[in-house]
């Protein structure tokens, strides 16, 4: 049975002729809940002096199994270049990892793990499984999955938007709202 729409949908619908309030209510949603995890996460990760952006530079360079070039760090966690290099001065400052030059091109630098941030993550990454299982396990592992292939097609669809889209029609604005 479908839910009954609210009154606002209505209103939301005549102020953006062309939307529709349940899409942009999912959208909405999407990006609240994804901050609410994001912040669950970095919640773990600072309670053992780490932010969410330097658990996931550790976790990519442990994974490599071997030292890796710090633009590879960078592109696997999709920031930028100079990002990166402020991210792992902190991370060497702390002595969570260690920088050396690639034997076949000085000029490249390559980054590795320490054995102190391999025994932090063999803390921190169980936190982290658990504060998500304990978020995720309660829908059940058919919805799990159907949230997945919903986060997959939104993914898809994301990755198929046009450069550009035809101009929206104009905002209607409420008078209410006029100053």
């Amino acid at each position: 049975m479908p839910a009954r729409r609210p009154p606002e949908a209505a209103a939301f619908e005549r102020e953006f002729p062309g939307a529709r309030w349940l899409t942009s209510r999912c959208a909405r949603e999407l990006e609240v809940v994804g901050g609410l995890i994001e912040g669950a996460i970095a919640s773990v990760c600072r309670h053992y002096g780490l932010s969410h952006a330097a658990l996931n530079a550790l976790a990519v360079i442990e994974g490599e199994g071997q030292p890796m070039l710090t633009g590879e760090v960078a592109a696997r966690m999709h920031i930028t270049s100079g990002t990166v290099t402020s991210l792992l001065d902190n991370l060497e400052r702390k002595g969570h990892i260690v920088r050396s030059s690639d034997r076949d091109d000085r000029r490249r630098v390559l980054v590795d793990i320490t054995p102190a941030a391999q025994a932090l993550l063999d803390e921190v990454l169980p936190a982290i499984q658990q504060v998500t299982r304990h978020v995720i396990d309660g829908i059940g592992a058919q919805r799990q999955q159907a949230l997945l292939d919903v986060l997959d097609d939104i993914r898809r669809a994301i990755a198929e938007l046009p450069g550009e889209l035809p101009a929206p029609q104009p905002r209607r604005r409420p008078d209410r709202l006029t100053r």
